[in-house]
């Protein structure tokens, strides 16, 4: 599966039935030639061809087919939200590497990203949680988008209460942690209450 909206076609060719049968040449009829009733001549019958009559044209032998084509679409909007957080998480923990580098000890230095602290073992941290959201939402698995939007929800809720416990290694800050704890939330409820959308149609077309 894909993310979003998806199309499927499959086409199979239908058999409508025997084939038609060829109208061939009409045989040749023997006629009588009639003798003239004031000639007392006796005159001998004979076989005269026929030109054939034409009933119909001729066809060749043919077969009555359809083409018959299936289109299924499947629409998951749980899987696009799931989706749509984990590249958000994913871009913010690029920023915090790209900016934190690694020079140096992973919990240093201390930057920047959207108004947050972050060291760069957070902004990995924040790659790896992100990034299995993303791929949960583009092969729009409901079971693996409930499961990491938990253990991101479990981990946020961890941190936004004992903040001054990561303050050292990840400079995580509650408000972060906080607005994670939310995301979570919303990944995980949408992957639980918004239904899936399947549409299915079949054509067919005959040849």
């Amino acid at each position: 599966m894909s993310n979003g909206p998806e199309y499927i076609r499959d086409q199979s060719l239908i058999d409508m039935g025997a084939p038609r049968t060829p109208v061939g040449d009409v045989p040749v009829v023997p006629v009588a030639r009639v003798a003239d009733p004031y000639d007392a001549r006796i005159v001998a019958v004979q076989q005269v061809p026929v030109a054939p009559v034409v009933t119909g044209v001729p066809v060749a032998a043919q077969h009555a087919a359809a083409v018959r084509t299936a289109y299924t679409r499947r629409f998951a909007p749980d899987a696009i939200i799931a989706a749509v957080i984990g590249l958000v998480i994913v871009l913010v923990g690029l920023l915090a590497i790209t900016r934190g580098g690694f020079d140096g000890p992973m919990d240093t230095p201390v930057v920047g990203v959207l108004g947050f602290t972050h060291t760069t073992l957070l902004g990995l941290i924040e790659i790896v949680i992100g990034g299995c959201l993303l791929i949960s939402g583009a092969t729009q698995s409901r079971s693996g988008a409930l499961f990491f939007g938990s253990v991101l929800g479990i981990g946020a809720f961890v941190g936004a209460v004992q903040t001054k416990s990561f303050d050292k290694n990840l400079a995580l800050e509650s408000g972060w942690a906080w607005l994670m704890l939310f995301a979570a939330v919303i990944v995980v409820l949408t992957a639980l209450l918004l239904p899936r959308f399947v549409t299915r149609s079949t054509s067919v077309e005959r040849i």
